[in-house]
């Protein structure tokens, strides 16, 4: 790890300082531009992904959902401003009257149940979003103009949680442009609209939104996938917002007189491990519980935290779940760094000093912090003797990663993601989305011990929130010894921006633009 201090860190530091970039000019007090790594794979279709990155930033001021999810984890009202449980499985949820789309039409429960619908189609169940959805909604029923009852396969005590992950979109424009249309130029309610071209993208206000804009009349969205030149691109005062930077960059941010915003993500870091593939258990030494466990304490965890985010900016990850999400349990220790434990494992499993044990990982690297710390479990795991190596891969495209995560066909080892619990702020999703036989309706996971569904089956209908977070907590150190990921940190979400905005802040990475005062440069 002290490699990776003294040579990483400052050679991104130095591409930084040297990399040229030529953006346009902001125009105004009034416009921002906003740097990101990418779109979402379906750039305006928000079908194509989770209310989460890297589609947020551009979607959140674009589209709104059902509900919020407040700083304290609780469900807030958007679209609709109350709910009730009427039955186990059915939710009944009031929505808000008098809000519209950008193209005039209400946003009521007919768009609800529009939206909704296209997931049982035929181009609609292909989307992530309809993969993960239809877990949650078995059918919904619209009450009347402003009421829509949503029935749950089974009971779902945080199915209002849940709601704030699905876009609403305006019925009849979809029904007339398909996902060709809204992919370019999608219809929302939100305070602002949007145009996609190849490169960006460009929102302007939406005069018939709820939602005021206080300073912010245009929002230039470039992608720049390469860290250097999105940092390079704020210190020269090209862009207003760096959505994603790592710890060695804020001191250069700093350094340039702009600003740096950090608080604890909802994600954690980790390398999935494939143990399941194609529908069954995989033909991998990752089907060996041992050698699971051999490679989480292969990997120093604490140095990484402290060598690659300063000591200031991560933690080492124990579990699942982390402080602010329900269901965190603090009594669980997790893997320590012990390499000799790990040897010991692996001899077990039949790989004496990692001796014939592959381990190929795919993952998206276009982000530093994930980048860093993947090169960095990577190499601990290699100084074991496990011919371990790290393979860069795009989100989307053919044999890329989403298509893998949909499909559940992934042909190595290992691929980067941790768990990302944005949608919910509830280690249920772990187990609904992420390590479990739940995963995409049981047809995609990357590890499934049927012994384990009883329990989460109970935990995810548990109504009563005292025993539901018990039930997490034990589920989550059922699933840390089980060990289906090697964890590595809990990190804070870092985004750079000009001093001009006076009032930045996200939560769950939704940046809101429209609440922002912005002074002239």
């Amino acid at each position: 790890m002290n490699l990776i201090k003294k040579h990483v860190l400052p050679l991104v530091g130095a591409a930084v300082l040297s990399l040229s970039v030529v953006l346009p000019q902001t125009a105004s007090s009034e416009e921002l531009t906003v740097a990101l790594r990418m779109f979402g794979a379906g750039k305006g279709n928000p079908f194509s992904g989770c209310n989460c990155t890297p589609g947020v930033f551009a979607w959140s001021p674009v589209f709104e959902t059902l509900t919020t999810i407040k700083e304290d984890g609780s469900p807030g009202p958007m679209l609709a401003d109350r709910w009730e449980a009427i039955e186990p499985t059915r939710w009944r949820f009031h929505m808000v009257k008098g809000n519209v789309f950008s193209n005039g039409e209400p946003v009521d429960a007919h768009s609800v149940k529009a939206t909704f619908d296209f997931w049982w189609t035929d181009a609609g169940g292909v989307f992530s979003q309809a993969k993960t959805m239809k877990g949650y909604v078995a059918s919904v029923e619209v009450v009347d103009d402003y009421t829509i009852d949503i029935i749950t396969a089974t009971p779902n005590p945080i199915l209002p949680v849940n709601m704030r992950d699905p876009a609403i979109v305006a019925g009849k424009d979809f029904a007339d442009r398909g996902i060709e249309g809204i992919t370019k130029e999608p219809v929302g309610s939100g305070p602002y609209t949007i145009k996609f071209t190849e490169e960006d993208a460009v929102a302007v206000p939406n005069p018939l939104s709820k939602r005021k804009i206080t300073s912010v009349d245009k929002i230039k969205f470039l992608v720049l996938p390469e860290a250097p030149a999105r940092t390079q691109a704020l210190v020269s005062g090209q862009i207003d917002i760096n959505s994603a930077i790592s710890p060695d960059e804020a001191a250069t941010i700093e350094a340039a007189g702009m600003k740096v915003y950090a608080r604890p993500s909802s994600r954690n870091m980790g390398i999935t491990l494939v143990s399941y593939r194609n529908g069954g258990p995989a033909d991998s030494p990752m089907s060996d519980v041992r050698v699971r466990q051999a490679l989480n304490y292969a990997v120093n965890k604490t140095a990484i935290a402290e060598a690659l985010f300063l000591g200031k900016y991560a933690r080492p990850s124990t579990q699942p779940a982390f402080p602010g999400i329900n269901g965190y349990n603090p009594a669980i220790v997790g893997y320590p760094y012990n390499p000799e434990k790990a040897l010991q494992l692996l001899a077990e499993a039949g790989f004496p000093n990692g001796k014939g044990l592959k381990f190929e990982v795919h993952a998206i690297v276009n982000d530093e912090n994930f980048k860093n710390a993947y090169e960095a479990a990577i190499q601990d795991i290699k100084s074991l003797g496990v011919d371990a190596t790290l393979l860069a891969q795009q989100f989307a495209g053919t044999g890329q990663w989403l298509e893998h995560w949909l499909k559940g066909d992934w042909p190595y080892e290992g691929f980067g993601i941790g768990f990302d619990l944005t949608a919910t702020m509830d280690a249920g999703r772990v187990w609904e989305v992420f390590a479990s036989c739940l995963k995409h309706g049981g047809k995609a996971p990357y590890f499934c011990d049927q012994d384990d569904m009883p329990m989460i089956s109970a935990a995810l209908k548990e109504f009563d929130p005292a025993k539901r977070l018990k039930m997490l907590q034990d589920l989550g150190r059922i699933t840390t010894e089980k060990a289906p990921i090697i964890f590595l940190v809990e990190f804070d979400e870092m985004m750079g921006y000009n001093p001009r905005i006076k009032n930045f802040s996200h939560h769950l990475l939704q940046i809101p633009y429209e609440k922002f005062e912005v002074s002239a440069r």
